[in-house]
């Protein structure tokens, strides 16, 4: 492995986005039941999450190509520890909004950087040891749940979290800074990141890939927001054995992420993207005929390295001048589709009911399955 140091660093790094990401939904019943503000309210603060995302994969592409991406990661760093400070000041609601918008979108872009430095840890094993780095963060979101939950209306536990986080980045900020200032050059870093050759943008493969990325989340994140409901009203089973499932499901892609993500480098990324994909339509079809939740881990299986790895994917048709501007421009237009998606899935659900729109979902794969299919066929490439 290159650049070890680099590696530990991020991989500290992953814990803690997992945890900062998992704070809204573990502290909910903080911001309800202690500062007063309404469900109405919370669901604001998920929207302004996903704006936030947006809005920091926009900016930050071009922050990164312009500067390079350590020292753009550094900067984000430090970010991420003002925005965790700007929540401390949560009783005051345009504080806590502000807040969890820059740090849900400050962490999707460390997550994006880390994503196009995964090159420079390895020739030939970066997407495997990138996908370990998305299973420490799923460390650090499933602890942080089981750990915390049971202080979900203490606000000194979440005053704590906070400030422990924010002094914890400051020297992840200083090491990114000592990492860089032992090269040569700025430049010589930047080199590590190897040249894929490619002279301009390959706008048809790119387009593909975000369609299919775009129709992949759509499935991730339909399951996940509305799976609970689908096992109690359609199914009729208890809120804990629905919740069992989701559990299943979380689990896998966890699993995944450290087992499956070992042969992604060796399959090469476009066919491991496709045999997930095609695994994925068949395991979730099967349980929507079936309704046995429980076979949702051998899909959280079979997705567990597709976000990832197809993120990976899009600098392989990029040059590498504009590589993180293709990346992060591919994973917001990715989100738009996915909001959009879910604004009407909603509705969809009121007019038809769960049992005939959840199935969509699995259509929602198999469409990402196709689009990925006609990013080419160049195994150089992928």
């Amino acid at each position: 492995m290159k650049n070890k140091g680099l590696y530990i660093i991020c991989a500290i790094l992953m814990v803690i986005l997992g945890l900062s990401d998992a704070l809204r939904g573990i502290f909910t019943p903080l911001f309800t039941e202690v500062f007063g503000f309404s469900m109405s309210q919370v669901g604001f603060i998920v929207s302004a999450s996903y704006l936030g995302n947006l809005v920091c994969l926009l900016f930050g592409g071009v922050i990164l190509d312009k500067i390079g991406r350590k020292k753009a990661m550094a900067i984000f760093v430090v970010a991420l520890a003002i925005s965790e400070l700007i929540l401390l000041g949560g009783r005051v609601y345009f504080l806590l909004v502000l807040g969890f918008f820059l740090a849900l979108g400050i962490s999707t872009l460390l997550n994006t950087t880390m994503n196009l430095l995964s090159d420079s840890f390895s020739a030939t094993k970066s997407l495997m040891l990138l996908n370990a780095l998305f299973f420490l963060q799923g460390i650090g979101t499933a602890g942080s749940q089981f750990i915390l939950s049971r202080f979900s209306s203490d606000v000194r536990v979440w005053n704590g979290v906070l400030i422990a986080m924010a002094v914890l980045l400051v020297p992840i900020c200083f090491a990114i800074t000592r990492l860089r200032a032992e090269g040569s050059s700025e430049k010589k870093n930047e080199e590590e990141i190897p040249d894929n050759g490619i002279k301009k943008l390959q706008m048809f493969p790119i387009a593909m890939v975000t369609l299919s990325l775009g129709f992949y989340l759509i499935a991730e994140h339909g399951l996940t927001n509305y799976l609970i409901m689908y096992g109690t009203e359609q199914l009729k089973l208890t809120a804990a054995a629905a919740g069992l499932g989701l559990s299943l499901y979380s689990a896998g892609i966890m699993v995944g992420r450290l087992v499956i993500g070992q042969f992604v480098d060796k399959v090469g990324a476009r066919k491991m993207l496709l045999l997930s994909l095609i695994a994925a339509f068949v395991v979730t079809a099967a349980v929507f005929g079936t309704g046995i939740l429980p076979l949702l881990f051998l899909t959280g299986l079979a997705v567990s390295i597709v976000y990832p790895t197809t993120v990976a994917l899009v600098r392989k048709y990029a040059p590498s001048s504009l590589g993180a501007r293709a990346t992060t421009a591919v994973v917001s237009a990715a989100s738009i589709l996915d909001v959009v998606f879910n604004a009407i899935f909603g509705s969809a659900i009121d007019r038809f009911g769960y049992g005939a729109s959840m199935p969509v979902l699995c259509v929602a794969i198999a469409v990402a399955a196709v689009f990925m299919l006609l990013t080419g066929s160049d195994k150089k490439r992928a």
